[in-house]
C-alpha cells in the first residue's frame, strides 16, 4: 500500500513538472520568465558595474595617478558638492560630468573616500555653501521664450582632517579631474607631510674605502656625522629614516653613477678612478643624490695643500630640504636671474603670470648663478628671456646640472626689441646673444635669429577703418601641427605663440637623442631674418615657394655629453681633484625644453585667447619635473577637441551640415529603407505567389471607386 502511494506521489510530481515546463514553453509563460531574468540581471548589475569610455582623451576614466591618490587615503576625506538643480546648457553637462567623475573616484578609492550632493533648494544648504566661501554665479537662461538670469552654486568643498579646500566656479569640464586630484593631493600633504613618506626613506652613504689612502680630512668622521644627522631628523620624521653605509667597489661605482647620478673621483690623465663619496635618499622609486664636495686648504706656514670634505656643517639642512622635495607635492623650481631675465614678481612687464599659473604645484626659487649653485633637490631650472652674457662658470653650472640628471627649460627670444626714444624713430631689433645659445648648440640645439610668421594667425580689428588685420607674428597653431603623441601636447590645439623664433634640433637627433617638436607652425608660414618692421600694415606674405613649417617648441631627451672636457676654472694644484666632480656624460637621462619666445610667459597668459598656450606651459613644467601623468589628465576636457579649420568656406559647410545635413540624411535613409522593404515584399510575392492579384485588385478597386464617383 505504501509502495503504491509513493508511486502515485512520484507520478503526480512528474506530471506537475511537465505541466510547468509545458506552461513555460507557451507564450503566456514568457512574461514571468522575462521578469525573473530581469530581476536577476539587476541584482548582478548592481554589484558588477561596468563602463566603457570611448572618448578620445578618456575623459570619463580616471588616470592612474588619480586612482593611486584616492586608494591610499589614510583618514576620512569628504567631498560636498554644491550644484544648483536644473541648470541650463552648457552648465547642466558640467553637473553630469562631475557626478560621473566622482563615481569613478568612489569606485577606485578605499573606504575613507565619501562624496555627497547637497540639495540647493534647501535654505540651510545654501547657508552652508556660503559659510564655506562658495560664491553664487549669475548665469543666463531662456525660460518661457524670455532671456533671464539665474543665481547658481557650482562648486565643491573637500575636507580632510582639519584641512579644507574649495573648488569654486566649476563652469567647464576642462581639466576637471586634474583640479580634483591635485586638490586632494594638496589637502593630504598639508595635513600630514609624513603621509608621503609612509613607506620610509632609505638613507645610504656610498663611501669608497680607496679614498682613505688619499688622506682627505673629515673622511673617516663622515659615517658618524651622517648618522648623527639622521638621528636628529628621525625625531622630526617619526623614525621613518633608515641609515646604512656601503663601500662600493671600483667596478660598482659606474653602476651607481648611472642609477643615482653619484659622482666619482678620477685622474683622467692616468685613467684611474679613486671611488665615490655621496649620500642617496630613496623614497619608493624616487631618489635624490647629495654629493660631497672636496675642497682644498693651504697651510700658509708650511706651504702644503691638503684636501677636506666640505659642506658637512650644512648637511642637516640639505637633507631636510631633500626630504621635503621627496615628500611634498609642491616642488621647487629654480628660476635663474642676473642676466636681465623677466622678473618673476613683476605682473606688468615680468613673468608673474607664469608663477601664478603653476603656483598650486610649484614654487619658483630665484637663483643667481654668479653667486650660488643650483640648490640640492632641484629637478628643473627655468631660464626666461636672458639679455646679458653668462660667464663660463655659470654655463658650466648649468652643464653639470644637466649631466647630473637635471632638466632645463629655456624661453629664449631671437631679438631684443629696443623701443624708439621719439615717435619719428623706428624700433631696433638686436639679436640676443648670451652664450646660452652656444651651450645649447653643443647639445645639438640651434636657436636661430629670425621671426616666424604664419598666415594662420591671430586677427585683430583696425580701430580706424574697422577692417580685420592679420597679426602674422602671432601664429595660431591648430591640432594638425601640434604633436598629438607627446604627453605634453596631447589633446591640445589652438596654441598661440608670439614674436617667436625657430628651433632646429636636427643635430641632437643625429647624436642619438630623442627629439620631439611639440608645436610647429603651419605650411603657410615663413621667416623674417632682417629688415623687418613688426607692424601689420608693413608685413605681407612672400611667394608660396618660401613657405615652410618651423618648430617653435621642442623637447630633447636622453643621455647628453658635456659641453666641457673639463671644468673651466682650475685650482692651483694640478691633481686629480682639480676636476674631481666633473661629469663628461649624463649620469641620468636629462631633458631640455626650448621655447623660442618668452612673450607667452608674460601677462598675455591672463587673456582667454592664450588659454590653450597656458595649458601647454603647465604641461611643460609638469613633464620637466617628472609629473608626466598630470599632463594628459589636465587636457582631458571634451571642449579641447576643436575642428581642424582650413578655410572659411569649409567651416560654413561643416556648420550647415550639422544644422541641416544630419536631418536630411535621416530622411534619405528612411526613404531608402521604405523602398528596400517594398522591393523585398514584391520579390517575395513574385517568387512564391506570382498569381496573387491582391495588389492588382486593390488598384482596380481604386479605379472603380473613382469611376463611380464620376
Amino acid at each position: 500500500m505504501k509502495t503504491e502511494n509513493k508511486q502515485q506521489i512520484d507520478s503526480n510530481k512528474k506530471k506537475n513538472q511537465n505541466a510547468f515546463l509545458n506552461w513555460l514553453k507557451k507564450p503566456a509563460g514568457l512574461l514571468p520568465l522575462f521578469a525573473v531574468a530581469l530581476v536577476l540581471l539587476n541584482l548582478v548589475a548592481g554589484r558588477a558595474f561596468f563602463r566603457w569610455d570611448i572618448t578620445g582623451p578618456k575623459s570619463y576614466s580616471l588616470s592612474p595617478v588619480s586612482r593611486e591618490v584616492v586608494k591610499t587615503i589614510q583618514e576620512p576625506l569628504d567631498v560636498k558638492v554644491f550644484f544648483t538643480n536644473n541648470l541650463p546648457a552648457p552648465y547642466s553637462t558640467v553637473r553630469q560630468y562631475v557626478e560621473d567623475i566622482l563615481s569613478e573616484y568612489s569606485m577606485a578609492a578605499n573606504s575613507n573616500f565619501r562624496y555627497e550632493y547637497l540639495d540647493k533648494d534647501k535654505e540651510e544648504n545654501q547657508r552652508m555653501a556660503s559659510s564655506y566661501g562658495l560664491q553664487q554665479l549669475q548665469i543666463r537662461e531662456i525660460k518661457n521664450n524670455e532671456m533671464g538670469f539665474k543665481n547658481a552654486f557650482m562648486g565643491m568643498v573637500i575636507t580632510y582632517a582639519d584641512q579644507m579646500e574649495l573648488l569654486d566656479n566649476l563652469t567647464s569640464t576642462d581639466g576637471m579631474e586634474f583640479k580634483i586630484t591635485t586638490t586632494i593631493s594638496r589637502v593630504i600633504a598639508n595635513t600630514n607631510l609624513l603621509s608621503s613618506l609612509s613607506n620610509g626613506v632609505q638613507v645610504t652613504l656610498y663611501k669608497s674605502q680607496e679614498l682613505a689612502a688619499l688622506r682627505i680630512d673629515g673622511f673617516s668622521q663622515l659615517d658618524s656625522i651622517v648618522q648623527d644627522v639622521v638621528e636628529t631628523l628621525n625625531k622630526k620624521y617619526e623614525g621613518r629614516l633608515s641609515y646604512s653605509v656601503v663601500s662600493p667597489s671600483i667596478d660598482d661605482v659606474s653602476a651607481l653613477h648611472a642609477k643615482y647620478g653619484v659622482p666619482y673621483f678620477e685622474d683622467k690623465e692616468k685613467g684611474i678612478i679613486y671611488g665615490t663619496m655621496a649620500l642617496v635618499l630613496e623614497n619608493g622609486d624616487v631618489s635624490r643624490c647629495i654629493p660631497f664636495q672636496i675642497g682644498k686648504t693651504l697651510d700658509l706656514v708650511n706651504g702644503v695643500v691638503s684636501f677636506v670634505v666640505q659642506g658637512t656643517e650644512y648637511l642637516g639642512d640639505y637633507m631636510d630640504e631633500t626630504l621635503k622635495s621627496l615628500a611634498s607635492n609642491v616642488t621647487t623650481v629654480a628660476y635663474i636671474t642676473g642676466h636681465g631675465e623677466l622678473d618673476v614678481n613683476d605682473s606688468e612687464a615680468g613673468s608673474a603670470a607664469l608663477a601664478s599659473l603653476i603656483q598650486d604645484s610649484y614654487t619658483l626659487k630665484e637663483v643667481k648663478l654668479a653667486e650660488e649653485d643650483i640648490p640640492m633637490g632641484i629637478q628643473s631650472v627655468i631660464i626666461n628671456a636672458p639679455r646679458t652674457e653668462f660667464t663660463e662658470a655659470e654655463l658650466y653650472k648649468l652643464d653639470q646640472f644637466l649631466m647630473n640628471g637635471g632638466n632645463l627649460v629655456v624661453f629664449q627670444d631671437p631679438f631684443e626689441i629696443q623701443n624708439p626714444q621719439t615717435q619719428y624713430e623706428m624700433p631696433q631689433y638686436r639679436p640676443v646673444e648670451t652664450g646660452l645659445e652656444a651651450l645649447l648648440e653643443k647639445y645639438g640645439i640651434a636657436l636661430k635669429h629670425e621671426y616666424v610668421m604664419d598666415k594662420n594667425c591671430a586677427v585683430t580689428q583696425d580701430q580706424w577703418s574697422g577692417r580685420e588685420v592679420e597679426l602674422y607674428y602671432a601664429p595660431v597653431v591648430d591640432m594638425t601641427y601640434v604633436n598629438q603623441k607627446h604627453p605634453v601636447s596631447k589633446n591640445l590645439g589652438q596654441i598661440v605663440t608670439f614674436l617667436s623664433g625657430s628651433v632646429d634640433a636636427s643635430e641632437a637627433r643625429e647624436k642619438g637623442l630623442t627629439v620631439s617638436d611639440l608645436v610647429v607652425t603651419s605650411n603657410k608660414s615663413w621667416v623674417e631674418t632682417d629688415s623687418f618692421i613688426l607692424d601689420p600694415n608693413y608685413l605681407a606674405p612672400p611667394s608660396e615657394d618660401k613657405f615652410k613649417s618651423s618648430p617653435v617648441v621642442t623637447i630633447v631627451e636622453g643621455s647628453f655629453s658635456s659641453a666641457y672636457t673639463e671644468a673651466p676654472v682650475k685650482g692651483d694644484d694640478d691633481t686629480a681633484f682639480a676636476n674631481a666632480a666633473h661629469l663628461s656624460k649624463s649620469a641620468r637621462q636629462g631633458k631640455i625644453c626650448v621655447v623660442a619666445t618668452s612673450a607667452i610667459t608674460s601677462n598675455y597668459l591672463t587673456q582667454s585667447f592664450f588659454s590653450k598656450t597656458a595649458l601647454l606651459l603647465q604641461n611643460i613644467i609638469d613633464y620637466m619635473n617628472g609629473n608626466e601623468d598630470l599632463c594628459t589628465m589636465r587636457t582631458k576636457g571634451l571642449s579641447l577637441n576643436t575642428l581642424k579649420t582650413t578655410t572659411g568656406t569649409f567651416v560654413n559647410v561643416v556648420k550647415y551640415f550639422n544644422e541641416i545635413g544630419l536631418a536630411l540624411l535621416v530622411v534619405i535613409a528612411g526613404l531608402i529603407v521604405l523602398l528596400v522593404r517594398r522591393h523585398r515584399r514584391n520579390a517575395i510575392r513574385m517568387r512564391y505567389n506570382p498569381d496573387d492579384g491582391r495588389e492588382i485588385s486593390k488598384t482596380n478597386d481604386a479605379k472603380k471607386k473613382e469611376g463611380s464617383d464620376e
